[in-house]
């Protein structure tokens, strides 16, 4: 029931859906940048491994020389060089 309030809301007050249900926002730039919105935590931090767990999945960046450029409670940004961002359920 209330996530059937929460989509006519979204759709009402023309918000993206995936926003609306926590979904995580993942913009690749390039091979050199990872910007993820929509995360609760970091779970893991390797140099050539980030897990991020999203309310809805697990966010997993491989690459090398992986660093977070920032984070805030809502979006963070990943450098190095990115070699995949996969979800896993």
């Amino acid at each position: 029931m209330f996530e059937v309030f929460r989509a006519q809301a979204a759709s009402a007050l023309h918000l993206p859906q995936d926003v609306v249900q926590g979904e995580p926002v993942i913009t690749v730039a390039g091979r050199q940048k990872v910007y993820i919105e929509n995360y609760s935590r970091i779970a893991s931090f390797h140099e050539e491994e980030i897990r991020l767990q999203a309310r809805t999945c697990r966010i997993v960046v491989s690459g090398k020389r992986l660093r977070i450029e920032y984070y805030t409670k809502d979006d963070m940004m990943i450098a190095g060089q990115i070699g995949s961002v996969r979800m896993e359920t």
